[in-house]
């Protein structure tokens, strides 16, 4: 689902992250790889956020259908690592619930390393620049 939010969220939300990843290197990388998983198996970035967040009425909505259920245990027990981090796992439920008016998509892109321009869409390559 996609949530309409400003530049500037996206930005706040960007640096945030990046605090984040300073702050919490081993969390951050397991979440980076999460995040890639998702896109690899071709899941919803809302159906990790809901698995990590524990919030079952986003997990069941947004949940792949037509999967084999041995693919779900095996993401399942992805997830399930990241939760040897407890500090880490704590500090990313906080950063994701001070966030979440960019949504669970948008956050997982800016984790993913895109620019708060390029989740929103926006050619930055066309600057003229003095």
């Amino acid at each position: 689902m996609k949530t309409i939010c400003s530049i500037q969220d996206l930005e706040k939300a960007q640096k945030a992250i990046e605090d984040f990843k300073a702050g919490y290197p081993n969390t951050y990388y397991r979440l980076l790889h999460l995040v890639n998983l998702t896109r690899q198996l071709q899941f919803k970035y809302e159906y990790l956020c809901g698995l990590m967040l524990g919030k079952d009425t986003i997990t069941h909505r947004f949940a792949p259908h037509f999967v084999q259920r041995s693919i779900i245990d095996l993401y399942i027990s992805e997830i399930e690592k990241i939760h040897k981090h407890p500090l880490g796992l704590e500090a990313l439920k906080t950063l994701m619930s001070n966030h979440q008016e960019i949504g669970y998509e948008n956050f997982c892109l800016l984790v993913r390393g895109k620019s708060p321009e390029e989740v929103k869409g926006v050619d930055s390559s066309n600057k003229i620049l003095n």
